[in-house]
């Protein structure tokens, strides 16, 4: 499923992107996308809330309130790492929203061809990290996880214990090596950060991170140190600021 949001002060233009992503979503029935439209920021965010956050968002630039670049600095803020397209009339915007490290830009009025162009482009970059497994061997069998399940992976008597999304957890067969060297296939991806000796968070499912609290998106918390912290509190501000995420 590929969660979609747009956010855009004028009806006329939610109901034509809307029916532009509808007409997408017609040829490209395996992808399962849904989309939700609103009208104002504050509505967009409430629900990010309650949801998880989306995985795409069209924002409009230009809006009364909260524009679309405040808008999306607050998803930013808040742990939200979906993919985000401004939707403008001009380009003078884009020096400012660079802070918020939009995916493209589309330029009113819009065209069917340049909103299937961004969401073919969009989603292939999601998809390429969704893709993205491990294979955990545990006591029963070997199982396969999609690395964007991970929420973090503990070392826990000898054993790593990953704990996933869905409330779920699935505990290795005991190490023979140190916890570290187990971990380094996630460490390759740069959703991951270790935490400290005997922990690796993904970086994508941390919502907050306080002096000696990680937070995830769920509100578990998990206690660190204060130096521990503060280097996953530099780590996650790369993530959602830096190059990479993109």
């Amino acid at each position: 499923m590929i969660k979609i949001a747009i956010c855009d002060d004028l009806d006329s233009c939610r109901k034509q992107l809307s029916q532009i992503i509808k007409d997408y979503a017609s040829l490209h029935s395996e992808l399962q996308i849904d989309c939700s439209v609103y009208d104002y920021g504050e509505e967009l965010i409430v629900t990010a809330n309650k949801i998880g956050g989306f995985d795409i968002y069209f924002l409009d630039i230009v809006m009364p309130g909260l524009n679309g670049i405040d808008l999306g600095s607050a998803l930013r803020d808040g742990g939200y790492n979906g993919k985000i397209v401004f939707l403008t009339s001009s380009e003078e915007y884009a020096i400012e929203s660079f802070k918020v490290k939009p995916f493209n830009y589309i330029l009113k009025p819009i065209e069917k061809d340049k909103v299937f162009s961004a969401l073919d482009e969009v989603i292939s970059a999601l998809s390429s990290k969704k893709e993205k497994s491990i294979v955990v061997k545990t006591k029963e069998h070997s199982v396969k996880i999609p690395l964007d399940e991970i929420m973090y992976a503990e070392h826990c008597k000898r054993a790593i214990v990953y704990h996933l999304t869905n409330g779920k957890t699935i505990e290795s067969v005991l190490l023979r090596t140190a916890f570290m060297e187990n971990v380094q296939e996630l460490l390759r991806d740069n959703r991951f950060v270790a935490c400290g000796i005997s922990m690796v968070a993904n970086l994508h499912h941390i919502t907050m991170v306080d002096k000696e609290t990680v937070i995830f998106k769920d509100q578990y918390k998990y206690y660190l140190s204060k130096k521990v912290c503060a280097e996953v509190r530099s780590a996650w501000y790369d993530f959602w600021f830096g190059e990479d995420n993109q």
